[in-house]
């Protein structure tokens, strides 16, 4: 089962991180996350994965808590996969604002 990762810099500080693996060709899982580092620190924003037999997008909160999931039953992981990308590289901007939005209300 041949696994790949690899990561796409938007900045200095975001970065996609994507793994997937496949079986005989077949795309069997998969992992899409936007990480912003900030300061010392590495978080999670946003992750597209296939957990749970389903291809789903989940919304994390500065403690790394899923706060929103959507599942994307209707794509198969391959589907899945390129949406995570795509949405990731096109609306980074917005989850970051978002993301530090919360952050600053924490403190």
């Amino acid at each position: 089962m041949p696994k790949k990762y690899f990561k796409i810099i938007l900045t200095d500080n975001v970065e996609i991180h994507v793994s997937f693996e496949t079986l005989n060709g077949s795309l069997i899982g998969f992992v899409v996350k936007l990480v912003l580092k900030a300061g010392d620190s590495f978080f999670e924003i946003v992750r597209f994965d296939s957990a749970h037999g389903c291809p789903h997008k989940d919304t994390l909160n500065p403690d790394g808590e899923v706060v929103r999931k959507v599942w994307l039953d209707f794509l198969s992981n391959k589907q899945a996969l390129d949406l995570g990308i795509k949405d990731l590289k096109d609306n980074y901007s917005l989850y970051i604002e978002r993301f530090n939005r919360w952050l600053r209300k924490e403190k």
